[in-house]
């Protein structure tokens, strides 16, 4: 479906222009060896899947890798060929894994792992060395035991009628410890008197942390509109400079872009039929046809979609003039970067969600080993309902070592969420990021990208007892704030005021540090304020307070590197408790009667005052429900029937004030529609000195 062209991997030490040097030596020197074929082509690529992961995940300690090393010959003859390995240092061979697959995965060939068993067949594993002698024809210098064997473009496994993709894997258990590095680069493929070394490649053994538990802070990857890739009015928007010279840039044709072209753009139709409609038949044999290679989707961007999973619809570029951007990816063999960005003005030993939202958008790009493609007669399928052939699989590397694999993303007609999270060093402020192919083929291997994110995980922050506390004036008031987070670095924390509604802020304690304690899957620390009574007088009613937290003393002091609840802040509420003249309130009471409230309280020596019933769903947030008006009387009895059904937990409290708004609170009432067993409502636990607590 999808014509090759020549193997260039970003991950060679080789610049550019020195690497088509190589490949024009390398053709030399095929034309040298072979003199009937003129027009060789031999290329290459290394990969590896972790079978552990298979929907994505770092590489940690026991995990299974399957090292798969791809050899392509797009077209000519290439005798004497061999695949040689070391296995990587941190891992263990795995017994009776040497294969040749096919670049969709399936095992085309099993090898037993000794060179001289009764087999004797073309792969064997000697210490820690891995030698495959490939060549499967067995009318045509099939390999052996000892000998090398001739490829072929017109050899299974084949990838059309004139392609074949042959990938010589074995399979390891890493070993290494959190912490290590490993190597699943090097080795070599030998052709005739040609040796191609892969290059290096560093994997870090990282812990599987997932996404942030807690909410993400503000997006730090600044390029290419923050990640979204930004919007438009027409339908391909042009180059980016974050991805590498491996890609070209190109619209979208009735065959393009093709492998190792990339396009951005709102709507995936064909340039010469446009439309917004994904219901074409697969393959549309419309002329000219809807869809690239009258195959992928035709879809929109991920950014905004009211269904994230589903995105946006192919844009209407007519209707609408400024529709969002998706970058769209056609990969192959080349194990090379779609995308990479420098990260800047990153807070050092912080935990960050590194991710992305991506699509697999061809759901029959598959070809089998016989070359029959998946809308053909007679496919062999990669697996149950699903002809994608290659399925997408990337690579998140940061700084030059692979820490991500997505897994193989197969195709769901839907968009998927995939990330990690990364924690910079003590005095780190800066990464490179790489999303790297890391599947071994064409024949599929067609993806979008969108909303790519490098986001702060933030800790959870509870205020208590209220974030609307009441203080009678000139009293001390307590406040606490819990703190909880999925990691234990968040340890560094201060409290702060606002006297001017949040524009500014003032440092009421100084910096101290926490010892969280793990409560369940989380740790947590509980942090205390006492507001002195200096700063509960009625010019302080209104005043904020907030906790901001940070992983260290340094970040507590950078507004940029340190947290506080974004929604939630505690603001004081100041009143005056002097006596109602010589008025006592004797009770407050209440009981449910037929599913309704009914509240009543009794006082006595009041004069000229008004009682407020409030009414609340969380006993926090209340509002006045009515207000009634003193009977002036030296004894007094008052009844309120509240008409709102009672469906669950209601609070009551009463307010009593007089006309120069003198006022306190009687204590809180909580009715149910059914009798509940005493219990504690809240406790603030860890405590130090005194034990708070309301119970019901």
């Amino acid at each position: 479906m999808k014509p090759f062209v020549k193997y260039i991997s970003e991950k060679m030490i080789l610049r550019l222009h020195a690497y088509r040097l190589y490949c024009i030596r390398v053709i030399l020197a095929s034309i040298f060896i072979f003199p009937l074929i003129s027009s060789a082509q031999i290329d290459f690529g290394k990969s590896y899947v972790n079978i552990s992961k298979p929907t994505s995940g770092t590489v940690e300690p026991g995990d299974i890798l399957e090292i798969r090393a791809s050899i392509s010959i797009r077209s000519g003859t290439y005798d004497s060929c061999r695949f040689q390995d070391n296995i990587p240092t941190g891992t263990t061979f795995i017994s009776g894994t040497l294969r040749i697959l096919t670049n969709e995965g399936k095992i085309f060939r099993q090898y037993t792992d000794a060179q001289y068993d009764a087999s004797n067949d073309a792969g064997w594993i000697s210490g820690t060395a891995v030698t495959i002698n490939l060549g499967t024809n067995a009318a045509s210098n099939p390999a052996t035991h000892v000998r090398r064997g001739r490829l072929r473009n017109t050899y299974k496994p084949l990838v059309g009628n004139n392609a074949s993709i042959v990938v010589a894997s074995y399979r390891v258990t890493v070993t290494a410890a959190i912490g290590s590095i490993i190597n699943t680069g090097g080795g070599n493929i030998t052709y005739g008197n040609n040796t191609f070394t892969f290059p290096s490649n560093p994997v870090a053994i990282y812990t599987n942390y997932g996404m942030c538990s807690n909410s993400v802070g503000t997006n730090s990857i600044g390029t290419e509109f923050n990640g979204t890739f930004g919007s438009g009015p027409t339908r391909n928007r042009g180059t980016s400079v974050n991805v590498p010279l491996g890609y070209t840039y190109s619209i979208f044709t009735n065959n393009g872009p093709n492998d190792f072209y990339y396009g951005i753009a709102n709507n995936t139709s064909t340039q010469l039929a446009y439309t917004t409609s994904n219901s074409w038949a697969k393959p549309d044999n419309s002329s000219p046809t809807h869809r690239v290679f009258n195959l992928w989707d035709v879809i929109g961007d991920h950014t905004g979609a009211t269904n994230p999973l589903l995105g946006n619809p192919a844009a209407d570029t007519v209707a609408n003039n400024n529709a969002g951007y998706m970058l769209i990816v056609n990969a192959a063999y080349r194990i090379d970067s779609a995308f990479q960005q420098t990260i800047s003005n990153l807070c050092p030993n912080t935990y960050y969600e590194i991710s992305c939202w991506m699509r697999n958008i061809c759901s029959k790009c598959g070809c089998d080993s016989n070359g029959v493609w998946a809308t053909g007669s007679g496919y062999i399928p990669t697996a149950l309902n699903d002809s994608a052939g290659v399925q997408p699989n990337i690579t998140f590397e940061v700084d030059n070592v692979d820490y991500y694999t997505t897994g193989n993303i197969p195709y769901t007609g839907q968009w998927v969420k995939k990330g990690f999270v990364y924690k910079t060093g003590p005095a780190q402020n800066s990464f490179v990021l790489k999303f790297f192919n890391n599947a071994p083929g064409g024949g599929g291997n067609d993806w979008a990208l969108d909303d790519i994110s490098v986001a702060t995980c933030l800790p959870n922050m509870s205020y208590s007892p209220t974030i609307t506390p009441n203080v009678c004036r000139g009293n001390a008031l307590t406040i606490y704030d819990t703190v909880r987070s999925y990691f234990n670095n968040y340890t560094e924390y201060k409290w702060q005021r606002s006297t001017n509604n949040g524009i500014s802020w003032a440092d009421v304690t100084s910096p101290t540090t926490a010892t969280p304690v793990l409560n369940g899957s989380t740790y947590q620390f509980i942090s205390s304020y006492t507001i002195p009574s200096a700063n509960t007088n009625a010019a302080d009613s209104g005043n904020l307070y907030r906790l901001v937290v940070a992983t260290t003393t340094t970040n507590l002091s950078d507004a940029n590197c340190r947290s506080t609840d974004p929604t939630t802040i505690v603001t004081l509420n100041t009143l005056n408790c002097d006596p109602v003249l010589d008025m006592k309130l004797i009770s407050f009471n209440g009981n449910v009667t037929n599913k309704k409230a009914m509240l009543q309280w009794s006082t006595t020596d009041e004069r000229n005052v008004v009682y407020e019933l409030e009414k609340s769903s969380d006993g926090i947030n209340f509002s006045v429900i009515t207000t009634i008006n003193g009977y002036g009387n030296n004894r007094n009895y008052y009844y309120y029937t509240d008409p709102a059904i009672i469906t669950q937990k209601i609070y009551y409290r009463l307010k009593v004030r007089t006309p120069d708004n003198k006022s306190f609170y009687s204590r809180i009432l909580l009715l149910s529609e059914s009798a509940k067993e005493f219990s504690f409502v809240s406790v603030i636990n860890p405590f130090r000195y005194t034990l708070s607590f309301d119970i019901s």
